[in-house]
């Protein structure tokens, strides 16, 4: 046992050395999780997946799916290894302007649109949103999630349901500004959040939204109903610190 355990270590380091930038990225993002604790990652893997994908770029054959795996692993660097508010802020920043650029670039991309809505939502959150709103991502934000909703006509679920759960945190976290974001209506989060749910029942995130959506608006059965399936599932392998994370706060709002 000890010599196949030798034996399958050695050969990790060499699956990471082999093939292409974009697969070397997709090896050390893979890893993301390991050595983690208290749903925090050690953030070596995740920032050599962040080289490889940048390296990556540079290969017009491969930069179309580089660009969002880039934008995904900024997304779990900046949430699960960076615990200094100042140090995300900026990170997020970069990460937003990256994410503009790349969507400008390939705006028919899904999967870009939405990590690049996600690292502006993350910037939004430690900038404050007045800084938000005079960058204009709150506005870039109802584009994105419109682009996304627009998929479920290609038979896209999974991008039709981030549109809405985007929409739905939108009018639950955003301010209604009379004249300047007069289309934020926090009424409308329900609608959004169940659609969603509707097109990906799978998305912890946003039964996790809904469920306090509810607790705010003193739904409380509702909100105990969300939670109640909650309680027996354990994080997926694939997606363990994400999972631990959004599972633990639903355990958490009662």
């Amino acid at each position: 046992m000890k010599h196949l355990f030798f034996v399958f270590a050695s050969l990790v380091p060499l699956a990471f050395a082999q093939g292409s930038d974009l697969q070397k990225g997709d090896s050390y993002y893979e890893f993301r999780a390991e050595n983690s604790q208290h749903n925090a990652a050690d953030n070596k893997n995740v920032k050599e997946a962040i080289k490889h994908y940048a390296l990556a770029l540079k290969n017009s054959s491969e930069r179309e799916e580089a660009a969002w795996k880039l934008l995904r692993a900024y997304y779990f660097q900046g949430c699960f290894s960076m615990p200094i508010a100042k140090e995300r802020e900026a990170f997020f920043k970069k990460a937003k302007n990256e994410g503009r650029s790349f969507w400008k670039e390939f705006p028919d991309n899904p999967q870009i649109a939405y990590w690049y809505s996600v690292n502006l939502a993350l910037w939004a959150v430690e900038a404050g949103p007045l800084i938000a709103w005079y960058d204009g991502s709150l506005g870039e934000t109802k584009k994105v999630a419109q682009m996304l909703l627009a998929m479920e006509a290609k038979d896209d679920k999974i991008s039709a349901a981030r549109g809405s759960q985007i929409l739905g945190r939108a009018h639950q976290k955003i301010p209604h500004v009379k004249f300047v974001l007069n289309w934020v209506k926090r009424d409308s989060a329900e609608f959004y959040y169940k659609k969603s749910m509707n097109l990906n029942p799978d998305d912890l995130a946003t039964r996790l939204f809904l469920a306090e959506y509810y607790k705010e608006t003193g739904k409380i059965k509702e909100a105990q109903t969300l939670r109640a399936p909650a309680l027996k599932l354990k994080p997926r392998p694939e997606e363990y610190l994400e999972d631990e994370r959004n599972l633990t706060r639903i355990r958490e709002l009662f």
